[in-house]
């Protein structure tokens, strides 16, 4: 004997196998640098926040930093500029050199403009490159997945500004629907 809610879901699913979906994903590359500016009139980048252990300590531990920061589409500062770097950065690892980022990358200009990619994981400052997560995204990028691959591409003489090569790979899902046509 059925019941009404037996009935109820019964129906459901027909109605689910006459809209069968498929998501897939397409992938778009990125390349762009980032101008840090540590310290100066016109720095991009502030500390905020320290623990008792962050002068103690050779990793920096507990330095809480927030950027905004330029992007350009080459690492010369003048080339054409693409956005900021907007976030927070802390020192998270007690014996080595090692941020965790939080950060968004907002496309202010050119083809992504008014889009954004959130940004978030470890980063081990002295490893030749390193790699972040591409954890969500807006506009262009609404459900973004990936990673970024970043490198270090200068450092001044003084070490007050830096250039990080970011290259990233972005998953962005397609949803496609089949059944009734």
């Amino acid at each position: 004997m059925s019941t009404p809610s037996a009935k109820l879901v019964v129906h459901a699913l027909f109605i689910a196998a006459a809209f069968l979906v498929t998501v897939e994903s397409s992938e778009t590359q990125l390349r762009f640098y980032v101008h840090d500016i540590i310290r100066g009139d016109n720095a991009t980048v502030w500390p905020v926040a320290e623990s008792k252990l962050t002068n103690a300590l050779p990793s920096l531990f507990g330095l809480t930093l927030v950027t905004d920061t330029p992007i350009t589409v080459s690492p010369e500062k003048d080339s054409e500029y693409l956005g900021q770097i907007q976030g927070v950065i802390s020192y998270t690892d007690m014996k080595k050199s090692a941020v965790t980022v939080d950060v968004n990358v907002v496309f202010l200009e050119g083809e992504y403009k008014g889009s954004t990619l959130s940004l978030a994981g470890r980063n081990a400052l002295n490893d030749k490159t390193r790699e972040v997560s591409v954890v969500a995204g807006t506009g262009a990028f609404r459900h973004a997945r990936g990673h970024v691959i970043t490198t270090t591409h200068s450092v001044s003489a003084d070490q007050s500004q830096a250039v990080y090569q970011y290259d990233a790979t972005v998953l962005l899902p397609e949803v496609k629907a089949a059944g009734l046509k």
